[in-house]
């Protein structure tokens, strides 16, 4: 299993829709929400570095309210 760390912008007033559509994809373990530069820290565990790509790519990323991510591979 491989797993990503992925840092979120949200739009502002947008935590609350974020946070339940982002919880509800597989393959994402845990959504917490942050004070500072980034609104989420969002935990994405796939098969493999494909799985995990696509889990941000294509649905991560394409959530009504993210506006932008940093995305870092964990390392075991």
């Amino acid at each position: 299993m491989e797993r990503a760390i992925v840092l979120v912008n949200l739009s502002p007033g947008a935590e609350e829709e974020s946070i339940a559509a982002l919880k509800s994809i597989p393959g994402i373990l845990s959504v917490y929400q942050l004070y500072g530069l980034y609104d989420l820290l969002v935990m994405v565990e796939g098969a493999d570095d494909q799985a995990v790509k696509s889990i941000i790519a294509d649905n991560l990323r394409s959530k009504p309210g993210v506006v932008s991510t940093i995305t870092m591979k964990v390392l075991f």
